[in-house]
């Protein structure tokens, strides 16, 4: 093993057979590493060419780090001010053995120099996993080779590069081969010591080797992973969030733009919780729901008993569901029809019956009293959603209630309820979804659920194209499909195939359509993966 120092390097300068590390002489770093830079900081810091370190920083506000390879370098810009040496995979790495599988190896060699077996093959591995096995124990932070990356490197004042591969984009400076592990870098600073900033990363999903070797090299640890990307997805994160008034983190895939993300921030900070804990609806629970009008018992069970009645029903029917299954952390829900599909057109034409709010509060307060959510559906007949949903802003800006919309009931200006099954573009629901999205931000609301009813593919046409880009909202496809059990498992296999990323799903228990209506217990059972919204109408 050649131990890469500061004399053979240097030798290497002089011979031409070595590829260089510059600025490798002089004293040793000091022994206590520089505290983080504050927010303001403009100035360039200065940095000691002899020896190698890493400085930190504290970003001026959350940052979102997207997922990728490409998050290295948005963790890099957001908690680092400094890298003498970093670690670079190029496109045309191999895989290579890692340091530890190295170290195994060897251990593992036949000590017998007459034996035939000789030593154990080194295992190879994906060339991000190895590299940031390297960048870990060198304290460095680890990027691809990509054209953003000499902007960084020159920021970062950037002299040496452990190379995997052969870099194209890492300007005019040293480039070594990277060794098979840190034991063999015998260089001033390396393995670096920093002092972590006052950043608390909250990580959703898989982290990219890369990336979290970056963020290590700020001293940065990410476990535990978030179960859903908002940072008050639960109880625990809602908590760490609130502990912690600096910036915040969010690495990974659904946190929104770095404005968005700020925002989730300042309600996770601020809102009250769901029963449950935490402020995002999913996937931290499973909501249980009544499904009905207040007025009538014809169009389900909400309409079948005054608000204080329903409570009670609803609460038994949601420790069933505890009972079977505590861990989906069930908690119960009114999905109320807010306006109802007619067979009349009424003085505005639309065919639809739009209930006076004065009629919704009872159950609205009934429901905030007892720590149930609220679902107000729309049946719009002639006109959009839009313009309905618009009709209940009041609300909307309620924390605990969201928005259905029920293609069903969406006809064309020439159809009529029940001669035919209605239809909506995604367009129209990519409206509503980014006008409740804005709702949600401008009033520092939780996420609202956005649900959509569908039993037929041609319901919601483009489904495809849902626009799940805005944290703000949490899409569900509520299944509606009634009858045998037979047909209901197939429609639920069609309509929960190629859902658009970031979105849920719902069931329907129908009392008098099903044969037969699944208990509890059965629906658990029976239906996967387990709904996050099951409604009984």
């Amino acid at each position: 093993m050649q131990v890469i120092t500061r004399r053979n390097l240097l030798a290497g300068a002089a011979t031409g057979t070595a590829l260089l590390v510059a600025g490798c002489t002089g004293d040793p770093a000091p022994s206590t590493p520089p505290a983080p830079l504050p927010p303001d900081a403009s100035e360039t810091p200065r940095v000691d060419p002899n020896t190698h370190r890493v400085l930190t920083r504290t970003p001026a506000s959350d940052v979102v780090i997207p997922p990728g390879p490409h998050g290295a370098l948005t963790a890099s810009r957001a908690v680092l001010a400094a890298a003498t040496a970093v670690v670079v995979v190029a496109e045309d790495a191999s895989p290579a053995a890692s340091p530890q599988a190295t170290a195994t190896a060897e251990a593992t060699a036949s000590p017998d120099p007459a034996s035939t077996a000789g030593p154990t093959p080194e295992p190879r591995g994906n060339p991000h996993d190895v590299a940031a096995a390297l960048a870990r124990e060198l304290g460095i932070p680890l990027f691809a080779d990509s054209p953003d990356l000499p902007a960084e490197l020159d920021r970062l004042q950037t002299r040496t590069v452990f190379a995997y591969g052969t870099p194209q984009h890492v300007g005019d400076r040293e480039v070594l081969p990277a060794p098979a592990s840190a034991a063999e870098v015998d260089l001033p600073g390396l393995p670096a010591e920093v002092v972590a900033p006052a950043v608390l990363p909250l990580v959703a999903g898989d982290l990219d080797p890369l990336t979290g070797a970056t963020l290590l090299a700020a001293k940065l640890t990410t476990a535990p992973t978030l179960i859903g990307p908002h940072p008050g997805v639960d109880a625990e994160s809602t908590a760490r969030v609130k502990a912690h008034q600096g910036p915040v983190l969010g690495i990974g895939d659904g946190f929104g733009t770095d404005a968005q993300f700020a925002g989730q921030v300042e309600t996770t900070r601020t809102a009250g919780e769901l029963p449950g804990g935490g402020i995002a609806p999913f996937p931290g629970r499973h909501m249980i729901a009544l499904y009905g009008h207040p007025q009538t018992p014809a169009l389900g069970m909400m309409g079948e008993q005054p608000p204080a009645q329903a409570v009670e029903r609803l609460n038994k029917l949601v420790a069933e569901y505890r009972e079977h299954a505590p861990h989906l952390n069930p908690i119960g829900a009114f999905e109320i029809i807010a306006t109802v599909a007619s067979g009349q057109a009424g003085e505005d034409g639309d065919y639809s019956y739009e209930t006076p709010i004065d009629l919704l509060m009872p159950w609205i307060e009934a429901a905030e009293a007892n720590d149930i959510y609220v679902v107000l559906d729309l049946q719009p007949g002639r006109t959009d959603f839009l313009t309905q949903a618009k009709r209940y802003e009041e609300l909307l800006r309620r924390p605990w209630v969201g928005l259905a919309l029920d293609p069903e009931w969406r006809l064309k200006p020439d159809q009529r309820h029940l001669r035919q099954i209605g239809q909506v573009h995604v367009d129209e629901v990519n409206q509503v979804g980014a006008w409740l999205a804005d709702l949600v931000a401008q009033h520092k609301l939780p996420p609202k659920v956005l649900t959509l009813h569908q039993f037929q593919t041609r319901m919601i046409l483009e489904r495809a194209k849902l626009d799940t880009s805005r944290p703000e909202v949490q899409y569900l496809v509520h299944v509606d499909g009634q009858g045998a059990q037979g047909a209901k498992q197939a429609t639920w296999g069609v309509i929960k195939r190629d859902l658009p990323p970031h979105v849920w799903l719902g069931w329907k228990n129908f009392e008098d359509e099903d044969i037969p209506m699944l208990t509890p217990k059965q629906t658990i059972d029976r239906v996967e993966p387990a709904p996050h919204f099951i409604s009984y109408q």
